[in-house]
């Protein structure tokens, strides 16, 4: 009896399993994509995005505790907190700030066209305007915006520690007309502060922004050079926690706070201010109103006083005052 040839098997048999088998897949990491996005800690992502883009220049606590191999790396740990400044690591306090910023400045060689400084309450950043502008324009330049995003991190680490960061715009008197001056300067210090802001540097409440024009130059408009150095853009961070009996710290907060330099509270004109000329309780008052106002407890916050908005007057008892009180 002859036999029956073998059945031909389908060859198309069971390619559905192989495509359902990769649909299943690809909505399971799909699934897994939402969820891990819905628990996203947006200052975690920053600094592991920076990680990546720094490739590996700058390290921090948030990426060394993702990689433990990036102990070795000098970076700041839970073992090694104190570390401040440098390559490989985030500052760590106010102070620290400082020493992150100062060696940026160094380690790019850009000594010749930024400053940073720092006084008892404040640390001082400026800017050349050719670092962030053309001639007369206000739109930041890439350069510029690099710049920035390089010291954002630094100053974001720590903005709990910044009570307000402003950002001032100024222009050098060259003897033409000075109309537009002011304009300018106030577009300038908006396009750096809007940078920042995009970039959510410190908390919105914490901004300022200031526009000075041709007023307040650092050096004589004598030469080219020194219009150059004029004309610039600075970014003044005032500390939050401060010691309010230091009277240096008193200073920083009536010049970079209440926009007050010292000489307001000289009743007789004197420069330097002898305190011994000062009506009597000038300071107790200037004292007592600052600590209401840096008060933590404070629900008010400061609200009633801004930067370049205060009535020296409430401070300082009239000199015609304290003479009927010394008669």
């Amino acid at each position: 009896m002859a036999k029956l040839p073998p059945k031909k098997g389908d060859s198309n048999v069971g390619d559905w399993l192989n495509t359902y088998a990769d649909m299943v897949t690809l909505l399971l990491t799909f699934f897994v994509l939402l969820f891990a996005c819905s628990n996203l800690d947006e200052t975690k992502l920053q600094f592991i995005y920076q990680a990546f883009q720094s490739r590996g220049k700058y390290v921090n606590d948030v990426v060394a505790d993702l990689d433990p191999a990036a102990e070795s790396t000098g970076g700041i740990t839970d073992d090694n907190p104190q570390q401040t400044g440098g390559e490989g690591e985030m500052p760590q306090s106010f102070d620290q700030l400082y020493i992150y910023l100062k060696e940026y400045i160094d380690d790019n060689n850009l000594s010749d066209k930024v400053a940073v400084e720092k006084g008892a309450a404040h640390i001082n950043i400026q800017f050349e305007d050719s670092v962030f502008f053309d001639g007369g324009s206000y739109i930041l330049k890439p350069e510029g915006r690099k710049m920035l995003d390089d010291i954002i991190p630094g100053i974001k680490y720590i903005q709990s520690s910044i009570r307000t960061l402003t950002v001032s715009g100024h222009t050098a008197d060259d003897g033409t007309d000075k109309t537009g001056d002011f304009l300018l300067s106030a577009n300038r210090a908006n396009s750096v502060y809007l940078h920042l802001k995009n970039r959510e540097t410190v908390e919105f409440s914490k901004y300022r922004m200031k526009a000075s024009g041709p007023n307040e130059p650092v050096v004589p408009n004598d030469s080219v050079e020194n219009m150059a150095k004029n004309r610039r853009v600075e970014i003044t961070l005032l500390e939050n926690e401060v010691d309010l009996t230091d009277p240096e710290v008193i200073k920083d907060i009536l010049k970079y706070d209440y926009n007050l330099p010292t000489s307001e509270f000289d009743p007789q004109g004197q420069k330097p201010v002898d305190p011994s000329t000062l009506p009597e309780g000038s300071a107790d008052k200037i004292i007592g109103a600052i600590k209401d106002r840096y008060d933590s407890e404070s629900t008010g916050g400061g609200t009633s006083m801004w930067p370049g908005f205060i009535d020296s007057s409430q401070f300082v008892v009239a000199a015609e005052q304290a003479e009927s009180k010394s008669e």
